[in-house]
């Protein structure tokens, strides 16, 4: 095959430029007054552009606020506790915590001016404020935040007026105990300045009734009226003409406008249209000019998008084709290729190590298997043969497999609550058999949420605990495990809660819980490799909290709902090894 000679895409672009460059370089000073009949319509683009910029600053703003408060409160003990009535001192401890951590969100966010925690079971409303905030429009702010009605002002951000200033208000929390974050309107992005080379400009803030939230001694009485079908229109607004650019906020059924001084020529003179026509003319050699274009570039640049759009769609084997002239599209095609040969190399050795992966930590899991565990079964189905107990011992022999086949599951799938809870009663069961101390076992579970999948063996780790560590000669052992949905930042998740009535959690215990620290407990271990598992499963969703009551022991697991569980990737044992 014979060498082609490449081009490079600037010559046809040159080319291009030359053939229209110089018929329209006669035209061009027509064609400048011409463009005063579209400078309205560009200037409006700009200042759209503008908002947008304000727009998704403030938008920012109000997304990362809401998801500070709700993890805070899905994750932060000191938020849980303000849920239930508590000495006064400890009580005001945890607001006290809380408003430090408010202090730091008002610092990194300069539009927040107040924040507040209400605790209805403590009678206790605590706030931080912007610093120039007057006295009487503090006590307003603590009084609206403290008769909040949560079940109407929870949903989403709104707008609310307090004294003579406008707010963006979110409440997230529950009934009992919320936070409040008004982000004031005076001190979000804004925009007012008046120079003598730049025309005055202003960024208001309307609320759903269309009243100005700030700048409202611009407007006088002038009315203004927005429509989805035009993003901008001029007004004359105390005596002068200006363009007022609008665009939805997307929190509180806020529409932010951008208003400037404009003034601009409505009427196309002889000359202009005289250019017009002139440039009408001149368009004639376009489409020849764009036909070449379009063979030559635009063409295989598509295809290359077309392909490229393949890629995304997990097509490993995308290829460009190109046999054009041009050395920059070849170039881009070769180097795509090669690219995709890489990546299709490195998706199969991500491939190839997840499965090793996967295989190490299965084999992990097995080896963690307590060995005294079933030796004690193995004395115990001794102990009831010997007794000629048949029936018991059938039994024991069938509940011991059940839970030895499910410990051999891969701990990387969700199971359904109700199977995750059949296996703790199984084992509960079966330690029953081990130990003198009579076991009560109590499960409140709502028949709504017993199909909602959680990670294998999240249970089954605290009943352990409750048995090494909460067993008590001078009482029986009683175990309670509850569920229940609760709902925040707009998403559901599942509370499941594991209580003993034994003797707690030891001090370091409850610290490396915790701190999340290493140490050489088993107990230790499997909560270890709980959070672990549900960290990959959940990201920062998903949390465990350990602490002591008045009771006993008190494990509480928060996990956002899941439908569907995981596709299991390793065989289970099966009961054909257990009847050979």
């Amino acid at each position: 095959m014979h060498d082609r000679k490449l081009y490079s895409v600037k010559t046809f672009f040159l080319i291009s430029g030359v053939i229209l460059l110089l018929p329209f370089a006669t035209l061009s000073v027509y064609f400048a007054l011409h463009t005063i009949q579209s400078s309205e319509e560009m200037v409006a683009s700009a200042n759209r552009n503008a908002l947008y910029l304000y727009q998704q600053e403030l938008s920012s703003n109000l997304e990362q606020l809401e998801l500070l408060i709700a993890q805070s409160w899905a994750q932060d003990w000191d938020y849980k506790k303000l849920r239930f009535e508590q000495e006064a001192i400890d009580a005001h401890e945890s607001t006290r915590k809380i408003l430090e951590s408010y202090k730091t969100i008002q610092s990194v966010y300069s539009c927040v001016g107040s924040m507040a925690v209400y605790s209805k079971a403590n009678d206790l409303c605590r706030c931080v404020y912007y610093n120039n905030y007057p006295h009487d429009l503090r006590e307003d702010i603590k009084k609206y935040v403290a008769d909040i009605d949560f079940s109407k002002d929870s949903r989403t951000w709104y707008t609310q007026k307090i004294s003579d200033k406008w707010f963006l208000v979110r409440i997230l929390g529950t009934a009992d105990a919320y936070s409040a974050c008004l982000v004031d309107i005076d001190l979000g992005p804004a925009f007012t300045y008046e120079e003598p080379v730049l025309a005055p400009t202003y960024l208001i803030y309307f609320n759903q009734q269309m009243e100005p939230m700030n700048e409202a001694d611009l407007l006088g009485n002038a009315h203004l009226t927005f429509h989805n079908e035009n993003y901008y229109y001029t007004q004359r607004i105390s005596g002068d003409n200006y363009m007022v650019v609008h665009i939805p906020l997307g929190y509180g059924k806020v529409t932010m406008s951008y208003i400037t001084r404009y003034s601009g020529f409505r009427h196309m003179t002889f000359s202009q249209m005289f250019a017009v026509l002139l440039t009408f003319l001149m368009l004639l050699l376009i489409p020849f000019v764009y036909y070449i274009m379009i063979r030559i570039f635009f063409q295989p640049l598509s295809n290359f998008i077309h392909t490229m759009r393949e890629s995304r769609q997990d097509n490993i084997h995308p290829r460009l084709s190109y046999d054009g002239l041009l050395v920059e599209l070849n170039e881009f095609s070769g180097t795509f290729n090669h690219m995709m040969d890489k990546i299709e190399q490195l998706k199969i050795d991500s491939y190839e190590q997840e499965m090793a992966k996967q295989k190490a930590e299965f084999q992990y899991l097995q080896q963690q298997l307590k060995p005294h565990f079933y030796l004690n079964c193995l004395k115990m189905l001794y102990g009831i043969i010997q007794l000629k107990h048949t029936d018991k011992a059938q039994q024991m022999i069938l509940g011991i497999s059940e839970y030895i086949r499910y410990t051999f599951r891969n701990n990387s799938i969700l199971v359904p609550l109700e199977q995750e809870v059949r296996q703790v009663e199984n084992y509960v069961h079966i330690q029953q058999e081990s130990i003198a101390t009579k076991v009560l076992l109590s499960i409140d579970i709502p028949s709504e949420v017993k199909q909602t999948h959680v990670p294998i063996m999240c249970i089954q780790t605290f009943v352990e605990n409750s048995f090494k560590y909460g067993v008590c000669p001078d009482r029986n052992l009683e175990i309670r495990i509850s569920a229940n949905i609760i709902r925040a930042d707009q998403e559901s998740y599942l509370d499941i809660s594991i209580q003993d009535n034994g003797c707690g959690f030891s001090e370091e215990a409850l610290e490396n819980y915790t701190k999340n620290r290493d140490c050489d407990s088993g107990t230790a271990t499997g909560i270890r490799n709980l959070r672990q598992r549900l960290e990959i499963f959940y990201q920062s969703k998903a949390g465990i909290t350990c602490m002591n009551d008045y009771q006993g022991a008190l494990c509480e697991l928060i996990i956002p709902l899941h439908k569907e569980s995981h596709t299991e990737q390793i065989q289970e044992v099966t009961d054909e090894c257990i009847d050979h």
